[in-house]
C-alpha cells in the first residue's frame, strides 16, 4: 500500500473511532441509550433503593410525571438507577413489585454527568435539554416539584 493510502486508512479508523467514544448505557428491558440521543428533551434520572421508604413513596410521582409535564407543555424523560446495582432477574423482580413504569438504566450515567454518588435517596437528576446538568435535588420529589426545578 502506498503511503499515501496508508495515511487514509489511518484518517479514516481516527475517524471512526472518534465517533464511537460515546458511551451508552445499558437498559433493564435490555435497550441502550446514550446521553446525546437524550439531548432537546427534559430529562430526570433518579436514584432508588427498594429497601428505601421514601423512594417507594416516590415512584408513583415519576411514573405520572410524563402525564404532568405534557399537560404543562414540557417534555421529560424518565430513567431510574438502583443504587445497590441489581441486574437481570432480580433487577427485574424489585421493578415489577414496587411498579415501576419508566426505563431504569443498568449502567449508571452519574460519572459521565459529574454527579457524585447519592449521600440520601431518593436523588434526582434534571438534565436541561442541552445535556448539562439543570439540579440535584436530595429526598422524596413530587412530579410537580421536579417540574419547578428547571
Amino acid at each position: 500500500m502506498s503511503r499515501i493510502g496508508c495515511v487514509w486508512v489511518f484518517v479514516v479508523l481516527v475517524f471512526m473511532g472518534g465517533c464511537s467514544n460515546e458511551p451508552s448505557y445499558r437498559l433493564a428491558d435490555g435497550d441502550a441509550i446514550s446521553l446525546s440521543e437524550l439531548h432537546g428533551d427534559w430529562v430526570v434520572i433518579n436514584y432508588w433503593a427498594e429497601w428505601c421508604a421514601p423512594c417507594r413513596e416516590e415512584i408513583p410521582e415519576l411514573n405520572e410525571l410524563r402525564a404532568v409535564a405534557a399537560e404543562q407543555g414540557a417534555v421529560f424523560q424518565v430513567f431510574g438507577v438502583n443504587y445497590d446495582g441489581l441486574q437481570g432477574d432480580d433487577l427485574a423482580g424489585v421493578m415489577e413489585r414496587m411498579q415501576i413504569e419508566f426505563p431504569v438504566m443498568v449502567d449508571d450515567p452519574r460519572v459521565a454527568l459529574g454527579v457524585p454518588r447519592a449521600a440520601v435517596l431518593p436523588m434526582t437528576v434534571v438534565i436541561n435539554p442541552q445535556g448539562e446538568v439543570q439540579k440535584v435535588l436530595s429526598g422524596p420529589q413530587t412530579a410537580h416539584s421536579i417540574l419547578a426545578s428547571r
